[in-house]
């Protein structure tokens, strides 16, 4: 048997529950309406920052090729002005798309410049900020492998070999470990340096069919033939 009694008492009571739960059910559509919306319109706007950051990053890209032709050629008043857009690109990057790994390929590449100038301190900072703003841990890896390079460089001895210390390695373990031998051999710590030479010939045949970078073998040999 029938609730309601009749077709009228139906029809109001929908009224009734339409008064009640409209309002919010209307509320509800519209909030869905809306995140739909502001949602393709991040997609949109991040797609164009991505697509600007794209172009910004080529354009540093050409300024660096124009500066090493303009150091080849010994073109000094070319290099400058290359080095000043470089450096402008660069910091352009860092600043508008800081989230980006444009940014922190733009802040490597202000570090190598760094470096070529003689400019320690810069070249340290460049890194940290590439290594503080990057979640992409090969990017990482490269960019703590160059700062504890430069580290050394500065005899910075110690701040290196931490730096070296501070990360998983993973993939990249025979390159870290040739920079140790590196640091060590710069110490004067030659046992130390064929240990780690050694190590990393181990860890590069490992991952490449039995095959060792040659350039280890080499720098093991150096310390032999030293009498080291």
């Amino acid at each position: 048997m029938d609730v309601y009694t009749s077709e009228d008492q139906q029809i109001e009571m929908i009224k009734k529950w339409w008064r009640t739960n409209g309002t919010g059910i209307l509320a509800g559509i519209v909030l869905a309406i809306v995140a739909v919306l502001a949602w393709q319109i991040w997609n949109q706007n991040k797609q164009s920052n991505r697509e600007a950051g794209a172009v910004l990053y080529g354009q540093l890209v050409d300024a660096a090729s124009s500066l090493d032709q303009s150091r080849l050629a010994a073109e000094a008043k070319s290099a400058e002005d290359q080095a000043a857009t470089l450096s402008h690109l660069g910091e352009q990057l860092k600043t508008d798309f800081a989230g980006s790994e444009y940014a922190v390929y733009a802040a490597l590449m202000l570090a190598k410049e760094a470096v070529f100038d003689g400019e320690t301190k810069q070249a340290i900072e460049q890194l940290n900020w590439a290594i503080d703003n990057t979640q992409n841990q090969p990017l990482k890896l490269i960019a703590n492998l160059r700062l504890a390079r430069v580290l050394a460089e500065d005899k910075q001895y110690d701040a290196a070999l931490s730096q070296l210390d501070a990360v998983q390695t993973g993939a990249q373990a025979d390159a870290y470990e040739e920079v140790r031998g590196d640091i060590y051999v710069a110490m004067g710590e030659t046992e130390k340096a064929r240990a780690a030479y050694e190590l990393a010939m181990t860890l590069s045949a490992a991952r490449s069919e039995g095959q060792s970078r040659p350039i280890l073998k080499i720098k093991f040999d150096n310390l032999l033939v030293a009498g080291n």
